[in-house]
């Protein structure tokens, strides 16, 4: 089961995190290589390179692995007793920097782990769960979630649960009121179910409806579509999530409008929170085409002084991973909807292509702003992602820790499906490449209404696993 734990359950806000604290008082000192510690396992997993060890050696494993690659190494706490914490997971938690950034958040709110076998389902496009992206305004009374997306093909889609859905009660319990310790205890295991059993959601203040998590296989691009206006034809699709499967379906939606002969291109990413970063790669160079993107690199990765060896110039891909040419529709301007959801390999779309010379308007909220990235490490059926590089575009610039500000700050409209010409973000794209002015939303110009406090603002409800740049070598055939 895709597990999002309590930290991003509704327990979140309601309950403290277990797992102990610091204060060991202890140097690091010299540390043994991660190298020497790797698989040293309190569980070995049978069939595995798991050998017999202990938690202890799991623990001593994480502090060198973080103190040998983290980008900001140096910033770690130095006191933390390994004994003070439950497992190895809990420890890792804790070993990262505590630096702010110019707005006050955390520079660091992506240090994470989870089970090898979901992160590695995850990264194939398989989802088990009921096929809802949930979007949230509060956690605590009086809670307000409501459906954003509804995966096709899930036991969501089946039900008949639309987006804009608020969500009212589950397995028999008021969501937006109730805030019993066994009241909490089953809207978590309603919502986030750990087993294959059925759990009943009411929306909207209606009966509720029996679903059961399944698993299925997640589309990464869809609603491929050309949209005439009266400067031409502009391309859209949605592009939800870059895994490895992602190449054959952009490419099959950068064709469809190359054969359409657009002239301009609006993707959606509003929900897109990253993922490999070869596919970001490969679709901004399709985008641009060679002209723009020649003898220009995509992202110059800097890791820590540790691992100067290891900075590498990552170019825009220009073919596939079985080296066949990539199409292009040689663009010297994209619109691109974005939200707070917009995180890490899609800012680096941005990022990329205006380093490329590549005009790009954002239409929607700011983005997550994650100018970081990762090289996933596995150890005893865990994978830990630690912060390891910083990545710039061809022009040298980064520092979008706070994220990319919007060029037309517009709310996500909740009450349109994505792709309709008439939903606010997607009319304002529209609207600005034609005049090149934002809509004032309160005066309501040329139809376009305004929105419900519902749709003004939320946070997705998702795992960090969600909100990644992952750097693996581009797979060759």
């Amino acid at each position: 089961m895709k597990q999002y734990g309590v930290t991003l359950g509704l327990l979140a806000l309601l309950t403290a995190c277990g797992g102990g604290g610091g204060g060991g008082g202890t140097d690091i000192g010299g540390l043994p290589s991660s190298e020497s510690l790797a698989n040293l396992c309190a569980n070995p997993r049978a069939g595995s390179v798991d050998r017999q060890g202990t938690m202890d050696n799991e623990k001593a494993f994480l502090r060198s692995f973080v103190d040998e690659t983290y980008l900001w190494y140096k910033d770690v706490p130095t006191n933390l007793n390994p004994a003070s914490y439950a497992n190895p997971q809990l420890y890792f938690d804790v070993l990262k920097t505590t630096a702010k950034t110019a707005s006050g958040v955390a520079v660091d709110q992506f240090h994470w782990s989870q089970t090898t076998e979901s992160y590695e389902a995850s990264s194939s496009g398989i989802s088990q769960d009921y096929g809802i992206q949930w979007g949230r305004q509060s956690n605590s009374p009086p809670r307000n979630w409501v459906v954003i997306e509804v995966a096709a093909g899930s036991p969501a889609a089946t039900a008949g649960i639309k987006r804009g859905d608020k969500l009212t009660s589950v397995d028999g319990v008021n969501f937006v009121t109730d805030n019993s310790t066994a009241g909490i205890a089953t809207l978590n295991e309603g919502l986030f179910p750990t087993k294959l059993l059925a759990h009943k959601l009411g929306f909207n203040g209606q009966a509720e409806i029996s679903m059961t998590p399944a698993t299925y296989s997640i589309a990464t691009v869809k609603n491929t579509k050309v949209i005439p206006t009266v400067n031409g034809n502009v391309g859209y699709f949605i592009f939800d999530t870059h895994i490895a499967k992602s190449e054959n379906e952009l490419i099959s939606a950068i064709n469809t409008l190359k054969n359409a002969g657009v002239q301009d291109l609006v993707i959606d990413l509003r929900y897109n929170g990253g993922g490999l970063l070869y596919i970001a790669s490969q679709l901004s160079y399709m985008i641009a085409g060679p002209a723009q993107t020649g003898g220009k690199i995509f992202e110059l990765m800097s890791y820590n002084d540790k691992l100067t060896a290891n900075n590498k110039k990552y170019p825009f891909y220009d073919t596939t991973s079985g080296n066949a040419s990539l199409p292009t529709l040689g663009l010297k301007h994209v619109t691109l909807l974005v939200s707070q959801g917009t995180a890490s390999a899609s800012e680096s779309i941005i990022n990329g292509l205006r380093g490329a010379d590549v005009a790009v308007d954002l239409i929607g909220d700011t983005t997550r702003g994650k100018p970081y990235g990762f090289v996933p490490q596995s150890n005893c059926g865990y994978t830990y992602f630690a912060i390891q590089f910083k990545g710039v575009n061809n022009k040298g610039f980064g520092d979008y820790a706070d994220g990319f500000a919007p060029t037309c700050k517009v709310a996500d409209d909740l009450t349109k499906a994505r792709g309709d010409i008439t939903e606010g973000m997607l009319r304002t794209a529209l609207g600005y490449r034609q005049t090149g002015a934002c809509p004032v939303v309160a005066s309501v110009p040329d139809g376009i209404r305004a929105l419900p406090a519902l749709e003004q603002s939320y946070e997705l409800v998702r795992p960090a696993s969600q909100e990644m740049r992952i750097v693996t070598p581009m797979p060759r055939s």
